[in-house]
């Protein structure tokens, strides 16, 4: 069983996105059969809704005539085969993930790559090893006769993470849109990343807060990303804050992990007076502005020009007021059920709810957007945030993780046993909270209270998993070299 896992992951990898597209075409022929023949649809209710404001763009008419659609007119422009071909919108999004695939395995690639060059430099006074010795005696022994790399194995098994997660292939074939928007979050990374374009990074940017506005809150952490004070940034020893700090502190802070694993710490980088110098943008986080501001305000001025405040209502601000009773994890929807015939909710009660993930999502945006080998990991951080913190929380909005999962998966040191249990965890917590709900919808049973302790449940099991990976998130192991 070994063996054949082995020669799995040294398969080249244009095998796994053939494998990959061929399962989403299976899953897409099934839906059309499950369609016809059950009562329950196999296809996300919202994909019709997709393929009817197509239909009225194509008459020239506002999408948004459409009861319910509350999305980008670019998803109803881009849908308009949907008409003719009612599946073509299922193929479009399973290429999308292909794609997104290949984001996934050539941003990996570029940051094993950074992190070797990291390790190579002679600036830095520290050794760095590997993990496990151990582990990487046997993976060396089994790469031995293999033609691929330690770096090129660790991206086919991100990119695997991704292409085979039955969550991501149902959500593409079912016909939901969440992989666009995933989509230009990575293309945001690579561009960053790889190309080393501000202007284009944040050019996509805005076209991912446009296609859907979560992606605002990564804007933080890409802006302290570009900063000339990042750490491991090639200006971070000539900075004012690194004299002032250097001044205080001659030696390396060492903070230590889990196992007795210890991960870089120069200097601490939250609610600190001498970081008001991170706040005087330079050249590049003013690139990633402009591009980030051409791109959102010319679509949304132009489609507020063809469909008017509707566009922007349905489009932006229903979702930052929406309430949802039904088919939410949140654990803020007991109160909005007993409070949805309330029209003035107190100010307070509307700023305790936002305020612990605001205060979450500018403390890891400062704290790993400032590190240049942890944007990732960053983005990771922040989409768990405003996914558990969320007041609507539905199962498609786990897609918005499990595409930034790949990209950190080999800088969370964490053993299988640990990984293994977290996963069950949170699927257990998710069961939890499936049963009530199914007593309600279903049996027609009063099961809001049960539902809403489940919601808690399921909460704290998010919050767990994202200080488990906290803490076992390290760049390197270290060693002093006296």
């Amino acid at each position: 069983m070994f063996s054949l896992w082995h020669k799995f992951k040294l398969l080249d990898f244009r095998y796994h996105l053939l494998c990959s597209f061929i399962v989403h075409l299976i899953l897409i022929g099934y839906g059309r059969y499950h369609d016809e023949n059950y009562a329950v649809p196999f296809t996300d209710v919202d994909y019709k809704v997709f393929t009817d404001a197509a239909r009225y763009v194509i008459n020239f008419e506002s999408p948004y005539n459409r009861h319910t659609y509350r999305y980008t007119p670019v998803i109803a422009f881009l849908l308009t085969p949907n008409v003719l071909y009612d599946y073509f919108g299922k193929l479009l999004f399973s290429v999308i993930n292909l794609i997104v695939a290949l984001l996934i395995r050539s941003i990996v690639k570029h940051g094993l790559a950074e992190f070797e060059s990291y390790k190579r430099s002679d600036e830095n006074k520290l050794q760095i090893t590997q993990v496990v010795e151990k582990t990487n005696k046997r993976r060396r022994k089994k790469q031995k006769n293999s033609k691929k790399s330690d770096g090129e194995i660790s991206a086919d098994l991100a990119m695997i993470l991704w292409l085979y997660n039955p969550m991501t292939i149902a959500i593409a074939t079912r016909g939901n849109c969440d992989s666009i928007a995933g989509f230009f979050v990575l293309s945001t990374l690579f561009v960053l990343q790889v190309w080393k374009s501000s202007f284009l990074g944040g050019f996509l940017h805005g076209i991912a807060i446009h296609v859907r506005l979560y992606p605002v809150a990564y804007s933080l952490a890409l802006f302290m990303h570009l900063s000339k004070f990042s750490f491991y940034s090639h200006n971070y020893r000539q900075s004012p804050v690194t004299r002032l700090v250097k001044g205080k502190h001659k030696k390396l802070q060492l903070k230590g992990t889990e196992n007795g694993v210890l991960s870089v710490e120069r200097r601490q980088t939250v609610f600190k007076m001498e970081y008001v110098y991170y706040l005087i943008p330079n050249w590049e986080q003013f690139k990633l502005v402009s591009g980030c501001m051409l791109s959102l305000f010319t679509l949304t001025g132009f489609f507020y020009l063809l469909y008017g405040y509707q566009f922007l209502h349905e489009t932006y601000v229903y979702h930052l007021v929406r309430k949802d009773t039904r088919h939410n994890f949140s654990m803020y929807f007991y109160l909005q059920y007993l409070t949805a015939g309330i029209k003035n909710i107190g100010f307070w009660q509307k700023l305790l709810t936002v305020l612990p993930q605001i205060i979450l999502l500018l403390v890891f945006s400062v704290r790993y957007g400032l590190n240049k080998l942890s944007l990732n990991f960053a983005f990771l951080t922040l989409t768990i945030v405003m996914v558990a913190y969320n007041t609507v929380l539905t199962s498609q909005y786990f897609i918005w993780i499990l595409v930034i999962l790949p990209l950190c998966v080999w800088q969370i040191q964490m053993s299988k046993k640990a990984a293994f249990f977290l996963i069950t965890i949170w699927f257990v917590a998710q069961a939890a909270w499936l049963l009530p709900a199914y007593f309600l919808e279903f049996q027609g049973h009063n099961t809001f209270m049960f539902i809403w302790v489940q919601s808690i449940s399921f909460f704290c099991a998010n919050m767990a998993i994202l200080g488990r990976i906290i803490k076992c998130y390290m760049i390197g192991k270290v060693q002093k070299i006296n």
